[in-house]
């Protein structure tokens, strides 16, 4: 499984942060490559992505299922529905000794089927950038609001 963790300190209130990470939608257009999403319900959401695989672009659709929701912690499972992909994240909000709040986000993804064997080395570098690129810009985006 492909496999990836960003961490990243933001000089805000925990309470604001905790409301920007929950509220699924302001931090659904800030993932790379966002082409749209769609919020089913309280706990299912589709996100529509562009995905930079190296030599291959393509759009890809999953859906984002909420495990565990929490003032500071939010988990899901994803489901491709474009491909055969399955995953799961979280984003978890923890105080620092300097009152910092860390926004810390990880992100799992294993494709499955035929492709399986070309889609996972790719995955394996893809997963790790895409956290990574989603915690930075969730982090900026919360200071802005």
């Amino acid at each position: 499984m492909a496999t990836g963790q960003c961490s990243k300190e933001i000089n805000i209130q925990k309470e604001k942060l905790e409301n920007f990470v929950q509220n699924r939608e302001q931090w659904a257009v800030l993932i790379p490559g966002y082409l749209h999403h769609e919020l089913l319900n309280e706990d299912d959401m589709i996100w529509v992505f562009q995905g930079d695989f190296g030599i291959i672009k393509k759009a890809v659709k999953v859906k984002l299922k909420v495990k565990k929701s929490d003032a500071h912690q939010i988990q899901f499972d994803l489901e491709g529905l474009s491909d055969p992909i399955i995953g799961n994240g979280s984003f978890e909000i923890i105080q620092n000794q300097n009152e910092s709040p860390q926004l810390i986000g990880n992100l799992t993804m294993k494709a499955s089927g035929f492709l399986a064997g070309m889609m996972n080395p790719v995955l394996d570098n893809f997963v790790p950038r895409l956290i990574e690129q989603l915690v930075e810009a969730m982090a900026i985006q919360a200071l802005q609001d």
